[in-house]
Formats: C-alpha cells, sequence, structure tokens
C-alpha cells in the first residue's frame, strides 16, 4: 500500500517536473521568437520589436536541452538548474529588458506551482490512497 509520504513526493515531483518544463519552453519560445507567455493559463503572445541576439548560441542550447535535478531532504523539495549567465542579464532594462528569467521563472512558480500544490493535493492524496485501497481488497478477493 502506498504511504502518504511517497504520494505526496510523487505528486510535488510530478508538479514540479510539470513547471520546470514550462518555465524551459517559455524562455525557448522568447530566446527563438519572440513569443511571451503570461498567466496561469500560460497565454501565448507575439511581441513585435527586435529579437535576441545569437553569438555562441550556449543560451539556446541550454534551453533546448535542459539540465536540472529534482530533490526532496527534510526540510523539502529542491530544484536546481544549470543556466548560463548571459540569461539573467537580458532582464536587466539597458540589456532590452526581455524578461527571459524572472519574470518566467516567477511567474509560472507563484501562478502555477504554489497554488497547485498547496490546493490540489488534498485530493490527489485522497485519490491515490482510495485507489490503493481498493487495488489492495480486490487483490484479496482473488
Amino acid at each position: 500500500m502506498l504511504s502518504e509520504e511517497i504520494v505526496k513526493t510523487q505528486f510535488v515531483v510530478g508538479i514540479l517536473k510539470r513547471d520546470v518544463g514550462n518555465i524551459y519552453q517559455a524562455q525557448r519560445l522568447i530566446a527563438r521568437r519572440n513569443i511571451y507567455i503570461s498567466g496561469k493559463e500560460l497565454k501565448k503572445t507575439q511581441v513585435r520589436g527586435k529579437r535576441i541576439g545569437v553569438t555562441t548560441g550556449r543560451m539556446l542550447r541550454s534551453l533546448d536541452n535542459p539540465n536540472y535535478v529534482i530533490g526532496s531532504n527534510a526540510n523539502g523539495f529542491i530544484v536546481s538548474s544549470e543556466i548560463v549567465l548571459h540569461m539573467r542579464f537580458l532582464d536587466m532594462k539597458k540589456h532590452g529588458n526581455r524578461k527571459i528569467y524572472n519574470r518566467q521563472l516567477w511567474g509560472i512558480l507563484y501562478n502555477n506551482t504554489l497554488p497547485d500544490i498547496k490546493y490540489k493535493y488534498g485530493s490527489e492524496v485522497r485519490d491515490r490512497v482510495g485507489d490503493a485501497l481498493r487495488e489492495a481488497f480486490d487483490a484479496d478477493k482473488k
């Protein structure tokens, strides 16, 4: 039978994987096509203007092949990711205010990840534990 701790870990890791993928997708769309994602529904909007210039292609390669790790410890969950330092500077007005890092990262975390973990966790645990109990009782009948 599934313990509540295993269900919790699977649920939170699943939400984190989904939203880390969404963050990388949003950053990729900005870097490649000037398409910005906003809101809980992740609405895409094409923006006119100068696109991000490509010199070495390192940032695009890192966005196409993201390298991140999701882990847990006694205090909670940790997402560790490698990013190109240059991406942080693209958010500064001096460099174009591209909203590629902070706006995407914190927007998706606060609009999607946090509410999903906060409010959907209870129903998810209830459903998974209920399914495990039904499965266990069905196995006893056979």
